[in-house]
């Protein structure tokens, strides 16, 4: 009996029931979306191709009124007159032709809010007139240009820069080469209309518009990622356009990507300007006609809602309802509660991690009063031998260094060594406690320090930077500095060394995995440490267990690590000037 429940496990009843449930709701509801976006898409899609061949004729008309207008403005009398018979008129007369016919042109550029400025260059007279200047002088290089792009250019319009113009040569585009022209009439069309022009075409989000040709552009968008792509492709396709100037282009559109965007693109081509007009906009802005199919959505979301809850209700009972009693009695056993047993009466698999988990527990007791308790009593005996071999043991010589300032009458410094060493025996005769403040210990080091620098007569200076706020209250164990500060004392300089220094310096800081570490450095100017007795060192402070008797910098290592773990220690490294930076690293535990 038991093997035919086991024989459909639970892993295949939640697989099948899932395929049952959703497939079928995952299909429908997939094929709901994708019709109602593919309607949209065509809807919008249409709309926008008939917008834009609306504002595609718009330009194509405007341009071809201001066109005309400028072909009016070549038989005006007063053009002539200043053209062809210009030395024949009196200052007063051309003054007054000058004023009549700027006004003519302040109403051309009147006459068209996609005008900026309309000039007039007149060569015979060296003069340009302008919408907005009544004369100005006509240099000969700005003439050059215009004779180059008369025979050169090929096309409706010029382009200068960010400038674009409307020209109109007399007698007319096919100059005689080497001769001047006797006028010529310039529109130059208003960037801002143009960029207000293109806005109306598209004013999506994302979205944007543009008229392209094969060697400028004008565009309207925030997309630029978007439109360089476009831009590409646009004239690809303009390039490869065999068109005749009496067929009609119809609108096209198509669906590009673009990293992680769907842009819905639409581009007419007009033959009259030849030049393309572009706009596009992305797909998630133009799917707002789906909200027709939110009825739809809404009754599969209640189905979906209430399988759910059903689902929910039969999984809790098959897996959740089990998992949480186990994942309960875990959590009893990190607590430390071994009392924790499991029973089960069905027997698929949670019967069987039922039983590992009690026999798991069993296990553990052993573990834990075999072992475990065995290896704290030997950690803490090892750490009260450790800390017992830290004696005073410059107890005689002190002694023998204030009677000798006592006889020589030097009470200023034996009033100081004897403050001093009083302080020292204080605290190392205190045992109430076997940690103390960094800021305690600290000054335990400050004092012995003083005692040395009295005691080497100031060959040795000392520096003790102050300690950082947030440090002070930090508990250490007791005497953990003193053994370091002793050792750079006795070990760290030569005898015909001059310039002797010894600096102690505090940071609090936070290391790479976010635990915030106190670190104590001790650092001097002496003989330093071989590269032979750097690697001893740093080899004996790698063996879990010390088998011999060690010294005080690695006895301070040890206490360290029993005390705060495998991240605590001590850390020696050589100084580029000469000497050891001794660091005393202990996590932030305060």
């Amino acid at each position: 009996m038991a093997g035919r429940q086991r024989r459909f496990s639970i892993l295949g009843k939640l697989i099948v029931t899932f395929l049952i449930v959703l497939s079928p709701m995952y299909v429908i509801g997939t094929q709901i979306n994708e019709w109602g976006a593919g309607l949209v898409r065509k809807e919008i899609s249409k709309s926008l191709e008939s917008q834009i061949q609306f504002y595609r004729s718009s330009l194509e008309n405007e341009i071809d009124r201001m066109g005309r207008i400028q072909r009016q403005f070549m038989n005006d009398e007063d053009l002539e007159a200043l053209s062809v018979t210009a030395d024949s008129l009196t200052e007063y007369q051309k003054l007054v032709i000058l004023k009549r016919f700027q006004q003519r042109l302040v109403l051309l550029k009147e006459s068209s809010m996609y005008i900026e400025r309309a000039s007039v260059y007149i060569p015979p007279i060296n003069k340009i007139i302008s919408s907005t200047e009544l004369a100005d002088i006509l240099p000969r290089e700005r003439l050059d240009r215009l004779k180059q792009d008369s025979f050169s250019h090929k096309g409706l319009f010029y382009r200068d820069g960010d400038h674009l113009y409307l020209r109109e040569y007399y007698p007319n585009n096919q100059l005689v080469e080497g001769r001047d022209p006797m006028f010529v009439l310039e529109l130059e069309l208003s960037m801002p209309a143009m960029q207000s022009y293109l806005a109306q075409i598209s004013n999506y989000d994302q979205g944007g518009a543009a008229i392209v040709k094969a060697d400028w552009d004008i565009v309207h968008t925030q997309n630029k990622e978007a439109y360089t792509l476009i831009r590409q492709t646009v004239r690809e396709q303009m390039s490869m356009l065999q068109i005749k100037s009496s067929q009609i282009v119809q609108a096209a559109n198509e669906l590009i990507k673009i990293g992680n965007q769907r842009l819905l693109t639409v581009s007419t081509y007009s033959s009259a300007l030849d030049l393309m007009l572009v706009a596009f906009v992305p797909e998630k802005a133009v799917m707002g006609p789906l909200d027709h199919y939110q009825v739809y959505l809404y009754l599969i979301s209640l189905c979906a809602l209430i399988v759910i809850i059903l689902f929910s209700i039969y999984v809790y009972r098959i897996i959740h309802r089990p998992l949480s009693r186990l994942v309960r009695a875990f959590r009893k056993v990190e607590s430390g509660d071994l009392q924790v047993e499991l029973a089960y009466k069905s027997s698929d698999e949670f019967h069987y991690l039922y039983a590992q988990f009690n026999n798991m527990v069993a296990h553990l007791k052993k573990l834990i009063f075999e072992i475990y308790e065995q290896k704290i009593r030997t950690q803490q005996s090892e750490l009260k031998q450790l800390q017992s071999q830290i004696n005073p043991h410059f107890l005689y010589n002190s002694f023998y260094l204030l009677y000798r300032m006592t006889k020589a009458q030097d009470f200023e410094n034996s009033t100081r060594f004897t403050k001093y060493l009083g302080d020292y025996f204080q605290y190392m005769t205190r045992n109430g406690s076997e940690e103390v403040p960094l800021e305690r210990e600290l000054s335990h080091v400050r004092a012995f320090a003083e005692i040395q620098t009295i005691r080497y007569m100031n060959r040795i200076s000392f520096e003790m930077e102050p300690l950082p706020e947030v440090c002070k209250q930090i508990v250490v164990p007791r005497l953990i500095l003193q053994p370091i500060v002793e050792n750079a004392y006795h070990h760290g300089f030569d005898q015909d060394h001059h310039e002797r220094h010894l600096r102690i310096s505090t940071v609090c800081l936070e290391s790479d995995d976010g635990e915030r570490l106190v670190i104590i450095q001790v650092e001097d100017n002496g003989k330093g440490m071989t590269d032979e007795e750097l690697r001893d060192f740093q080899a004996k402070t790698q063996e879990g267990q010390a088998t011999e008797e060690v010294t005080g910098v690695l006895n301070v290592h040890r206490r360290l690590q029993l005390r705060f773990g495998e991240k605590a220690g001590v850390r020696i490294l050589q100084r580029e000037e000469g000497g050891l930076i001794v660091s005393v690293v202990i996590p932030f535990v305060g």
